[in-house]
């Protein structure tokens, strides 16, 4: 029962902490990552004791997927090569800097030191996300840090799981390490595109909201179990069958159940991160008690020089690189790039998931792996915000008009259809669909010429609508005091103001 407890305590703390972080404005996975490390330090609270292995199969396995399905593989495709260098080149040239100074400065042995550079290696989306989002950023640069984000953890925990079997064994050649590589790379590839290919044909048959949120939840597994089962990357597998599974989702699901199965992940992929957070925060004093002849001095020391390893090797990679090979992207890109490195829950993961048995220096490498993640989350978590408005990245115009644009032609498109359906068709309801749609395109008309607000008239009728939605809840509020009808009716009806309150936001930010 102390574990049942725990687990809802964990979930308690994770949504608090989260409501702060939004309401301050601060990135929630700051908060979250700072908040666990407070609860860690509480006197009495139980660090609790993870198998390694679930926290891989667990957690991993989601994270990744949700990150996935909501990537657009055409624009991938479109920046592959900055996407490829950061995720590939600058993820094996930061591990191999973490473990050329963990072990010659911490004294880690070769393939210990090489896993903390693994786990250190990949990249955070959430982190960068909450920033990017809130402010609004669109283009290139959040498309290159959603795809290195996304491939670099394939990457990194391929590295990772290399690097594991390492310990205690002869490593092998250069060439050996290389051709296990790519033959883990390829075989995790192929397992995720046969399970992405069969969920897709199984949930085009499905109807069903709730059955597609289970075939969902279980695609990630399917890909990921029977990969590691064959000894290649699951990683790899998970991810490639989220990226089909997303590229299909407008063929493959209904419009209804495909909001609902997004909005579970958007959930799921939080709580997950959020609860590896906190959980990793309870454990760091039992973590620093471990440590052979620990003294905190040192460990600090420790962990800021890793930190700075970590954050030094990707700022002078966006120095360097990119002007080597007459990159495209922008000064300012590049800038926010290079201070976008956060790690989070999948480095986290990672973390929790070294074998305890036969690995050298375990606990230490746990401590300044989450040292590292805290900073290099909080630096830039706090800053990235006012650089990002400094460098002028945030929404701009250009990316407002081309969305107005964009919805005008789909509009357009709808009332051609209408024009050629409206004989066979009574003329009321050809009427109040013209009305309908000719409203919407004299809003986008507007933004198009300038007018943020759509026109006056618009914001006027939002306004009543607003009004009579509100008169509307009010007076189902009093039927549910009455009792006047069955609770199952008023549901219903619920659930349709819901509906028109949706639509009513979505007209205002057309």
């Amino acid at each position: 029962m102390a574990e049942v407890e725990l687990f809802v305590f964990l979930l308690f703390a994770v949504v608090v902490l989260a409501g702060l972080g939004l309401r301050s404005g601060v990135p929630y996975p700051v908060v979250l990552v700072l908040g666990g490390l407070v609860i860690g330090l509480i006197p009495g609270v139980p660090s609790p004791v993870v198998d390694p292995e679930i926290i891989l199969f667990v957690f991993l396995p989601p994270l990744l997927y949700a990150s996935a399905i909501s990537v657009s593989a055409r624009e991938l495709r479109a920046n592959a090569k900055p996407i490829g260098l950061l995720a590939v080149g600058l993820v094996l040239v930061t591990i191999a800097a973490v473990a050329a100074v963990a072990n010659a400065v911490m004294g880690v042995p070769w393939a210990a030191a090489f896993v903390l550079g693994a786990v250190l290696g990949p990249t955070d989306p959430v982190s960068a996300a909450a920033v990017l989002d809130r402010l609004g950023v669109t283009g290139r640069a959040k498309t290159i840090l959603q795809g290195e984000s996304l491939i670099n953890d394939a990457t990194g925990l391929t590295a990772y799981r290399l690097a594991l079997g390492a310990v205690g064994a002869s490593a092998g050649s250069v060439f050996e390490i290389g051709l296990e590589f790519v033959g883990v790379a390829a075989g995790g590839i192929a397992i995720g595109l046969a399970a992405g290919w069969i969920f897709a044909h199984v949930r085009r048959i499905v109807t069903d909201p709730s059955l597609d949120v289970a075939l969902s939840l279980l695609t990630p597994f399917v890909a990921y179990v029977p990969a590691e089962e064959l000894h290649v990357s699951g990683v790899l597998a998970t991810v490639t069958a989220g990226l089909y599974v997303g590229a299909r989702s407008l063929d493959i699901i209904e419009p209804t159940t495909r909001l609902r199965t997004l909005a579970f992940w958007e959930s799921t992929a939080f709580l997950l991160d959020g609860l590896l957070f906190v959980l990793i925060g309870l454990q760091v004093p039992s973590i620093i008690e471990r440590i052979e002849d620990a003294d905190e001095l040192t460990l600090a020391l420790y962990a800021l020089l890793i930190t700075a390893v970590v954050m030094g090797v990707r700022a002078l990679w966006m120095i360097v690189i990119p002007k080597l090979l007459h990159s495209d992207t922008t000064p300012a890109e590049r800038i926010v790039i290079a201070w976008s490195g956060m790690r989070g829950g999948v480095s986290l993961a990672a973390a929790l998931a070294i074998t305890v048995d036969g690995f050298p220096n375990r606990d230490l490498v746990i401590f300044v792996a989450y040292a590292a993640i805290v900073l290099t989350l909080v630096l830039p978590g706090l800053t990235l915000s006012a650089l990002i408005r400094r460098l002028g990245l945030a929404a701009t115009d250009t990316h407002r008009r081309e969305a107005a644009e964009a919805r005008l032609k789909l509009t357009r498109a709808a009332l051609e259809r209408l024009d050629e359906l409206e004989d066979d068709a009574p003329e009321h309801i050809v009427q109040r669909l013209r009305d309908r749609y000719g409203s919407r395109v004299e809003r986008l008309e507007a933004r198009l010429d300038g007018d943020e607000d759509g026109g006056g008239d618009v914001t006027a009728a939002a306004q009543l609508l607003a009004e009579m939605i509100e008169a509307e809840r009010g007076l189902l509020r009093a039927m549910r005091r009455e009792r006047a009808f069955a609770d199952d009716i008023l549901r219903e009806v619920e659930r349709e103001l819901d509906l028109d309150d949706s639509r009513l936001r979505a007209r205002i930010q057309l």
